[in-house]
């Protein structure tokens, strides 16, 4: 029992010290654990404290540093500094030596955009992904073992419908470098200034420049753009539309009817060569000068040529004898005062019933012999056809158109066979035209119991003119007879005069100065009926 007491203790001793030793490695292994739990705890602890909603990288994004910062504040601070950038940054479009502005961002007007998300995403994803690795994370960080971040951001400009308006605005439309022909009009010419072709805008690539431009990342350090053009031809001048404009008919000079027949004086003629000054535009270069020589012309009557010459000249003159009754010779006298004086220019016509009126008492005239059926009768009026039949012959001399002419029913003794003329209130009529170039005025006179009408005019030839009149045929009268039982047996009295009657042609012979016959015309056929002698006799 003493042996098995001895060895217990010494079994006891000896296992002390493994006792001991396992105690202290088991505290050690303790206090391991415990520094291990500690860290853990607090690397735990900076997981969890780790803001998941602000960027804990060295981030610069546009030049702003947004560590720290929330994502939402992050995009304000950047979108501040990209509005210090580009706000009221222009573009400017050079065109012909002019410079247009076009701002894509104003207080009024904003058409830039940016995207950045990726670059906050890419900002966000650091420290903020699962929740054992946001410590780690946090602490490279801290550390300085992470790289730094550097973003630019660059504009898009995607609505070009707008930029295209706001281009428009600026006038560069209205911009054409073409220099249109002009010309003109001189004294004695007409100048001429040839264009040239040039350029305007092209908007529509020009927008597409600007968009270009500003999604290209060198704006706004680049900000000019050299306008896209297209060609702008010039009109061409229409030389033909000048010569209208200028052109002036040769106007000679005339009397105003309306003006007391004062002279209105003549106007020279103005033209060109159209197809001379079109050639030698065609031939000039850009720019140069092409001087155009107008022509002048006079017309056939100066205003100088017809003071001269106005009514200067006898064109024609014929004179009669007047007798008969003192009413016949009155009316005579009266229907060659209404005649007296009166103008007629050129192409106009001459109607002697307007001109003389009607045949009344009441304007002066009086009753005298006429023939009114072949018969002798009693006429307000009666003789005016001796001045429309003087008329007529002067107008015959004086070699002028004949319209409206009708022959006496009988020869008339006052005047010459073929040249009377026979007029009569409703008709017939007498009429004749002023085919002259120049006014003609009628002008008559009474004296000595003969009545003389003239033609006045300008003559600008040497030609005269013979009335021949040729007798076709007579035919005689007879004579016939009838009782009166107012007349004494054995005696006689004539009751109807009696007329012989005629077919005459009278010809117009135009003659030059050297007496050589130039023309023979027909130029009228009367037929004067015959008027039998009829004699009463007493029973």
């Amino acid at each position: 029992m003493a042996s098995n007491t001895k060895t217990a203790p010494s079994r006891a001793k000896k296992a002390e010290p493994r006792g001991k030793k396992h105690t202290g490695l088991k505290a050690a292994l303790i206090l391991i654990f415990l520094l291990i739990a500690l860290a853990f705890a607090v690397y735990l602890y900076l997981c969890v404290q780790v803001d998941q909603n602000i960027i804990i990288g060295d981030v610069t994004i546009q030049g702003v540093d947004v560590q720290g910062m929330t994502r939402d504040e992050a995009t304000s601070a950047v979108d501040e500094a990209l509005a210090s950038v580009y706000q009221n940054q222009t573009v400017d479009i050079l065109l012909a030596g002019e410079t247009y502005s076009v701002t894509v961002w104003d207080d009024e007007q904003n058409l830039l955009t940016w995207d950045y998300s990726d670059v906050l995403d890419d900002a966000m994803e650091l420290g903020h992904g699962d929740l054992l690795t946001r410590g780690w994370e946090w602490l490279q960080v801290e550390l300085g073992n992470t790289e730094a971040q550097t973003a630019t951001v660059s504009p898009a400009l995607t609505d070009t419908e707008t930029l295209k308006s706001l281009i428009q605005a600026t006038g560069i439309e209205a911009v054409d470098t073409a220099v249109e022909t002009t010309y003109t009009i001189e004294d004695d010419c007409v100048v001429i200034t040839k264009g040239s072709a040039g350029v305007t805008a092209d908007v529509d690539t020009l927008t597409d420049q600007v968009a270009s431009l500003v999604n290209s990342g060198d704006w706004p350090e680049e900000h000019t753009v050299d306008c896209a053009t297209l060609s702008s031809d010039i009109a061409e001048l229409d030389i033909q539309a000048i010569y209208d404009q200028i052109y002036v008919a040769p106007v000679s000079a005339t009397l105003d009817p309306d003006n007391d027949y004062a002279i209105v004086p003549s106007t020279d003629g103005v033209s060109f060569d159209v197809d001379a000054a079109t050639q030698a535009l065609a031939d000039a270069e850009a720019g140069s000068q092409v001087t155009v020589e107008l022509v002048y012309t006079e017309p056939d009557i100066t205003t100088a040529f017809l003071e001269e010459h106005l009514f200067a000249d006898v064109l024609g003159s014929y004179t009669t004898t007047v007798s008969g009754s003192s009413g016949r010779v009155s009316n005579v006298k009266l229907s060659a005062q209404f005649c007296d004086g009166t103008i007629l220019l050129p192409g106009e016509i001459f109607d002697y019933n307007d001109t003389v009126g009607e045949r009344t008492t009441a304007r002066g005239f009086s009753a005298a012999p006429a023939y009114n059926n072949g018969e002798t009768v009693q006429e307000v009026g009666g003789g005016i056809c001796q001045t429309s039949s003087t008329l007529y012959a002067a107008c015959l001399y004086a070699n002028l158109e004949i319209v409206t002419r009708t022959n006496h029913t009988y020869a008339s003794s006052y005047i010459g066979l073929g040249l009377d003329a026979t007029v009569s209130w409703g008709g017939p009529e007498f009429e004749f035209a002023n085919n002259t170039d120049y006014p003609i005025k009628i002008v008559t006179s009474y004296s000595g119991g003969k009545l003389t009408v003239s033609i006045y005019g300008t003559k600008t030839d040497d030609i005269t003119v013979k009335i021949v009149s040729k007798t076709l045929e007579t035919i005689p009268y007879s004579t016939t007879y009838t009782t009166d039982s107012s007349l004494a047996s054995g005696t006689s009295k004539v009751i109807t005069t009696p007329y012989t009657g005629y077919k005459v042609q009278t010809y117009r012979e135009l003659y030059d100065g050297d007496g050589n016959l130039i023309s023979s015309t027909e130029e009228a056929y009367s037929y004067y009926k015959a008027r039998n002698k009829v004699i009463a006799t007493g029973d």
